[in-house]
């Protein structure tokens, strides 16, 4: 898998098992912060949030920096913004809320059924075509 197009396919997976790792914490961070925001408490944890969200995009880093393109304009547009909130959230901590920021262990982590939605199969394969309808007068009732 390494040596397939030198590299760039397990690069690609790579990056994509750590990119969406961090962005699922990312998306925990900035409920977090909306809830800092609407309710007034809760910086510290915020703060500590963004800090594992970030450390988790900078595990991703060396992948994108081997793909390059796209992959790290996305990247870096993400990455800035993550940075930039985490940023702000430690300076409204230190200058407002005066929290104390929780353990990284006791922080709340993404659950892998949150991003997922199940939906039957059976309701959509069992569903006959429109096209079924018309196209069942041009075969033979004995073939039927």
């Amino acid at each position: 898998m390494r040596t397939l197009e030198n590299g760039m396919f397990g690069n690609v997976l790579g990056y994509h098992a750590k990119y969406y790792m961090a962005l699922a914490y990312y998306q925990l961070a900035e409920a977090q912060v909306a809830f800092t925001n609407e309710k007034a408490k809760e910086c510290g944890k915020s703060a500590a949030m963004l800090k594992i969200a970030v450390a988790k995009f900078e595990e991703a880093k060396p992948f994108v920096t081997m793909l390059g393109g796209a992959y790290k304009a996305n990247f870096d547009k993400t990455f800035g913004e993550a940075v930039a909130l985490r940023d702000q959230m430690i300076k409204e901590n230190k200058t407002v809320y005066y929290e104390s920021e929780p353990n990284p262990d006791d922080c709340p982590k993404p659950d892998p059924k949150n991003y997922v939605k199940t939906v039957s199969l059976a309701d959509v394969l069992n569903v006959l075509s429109p096209l079924d309808e018309k196209l069942r007068h041009l075969v033979p009732p004995a073939v039927r």
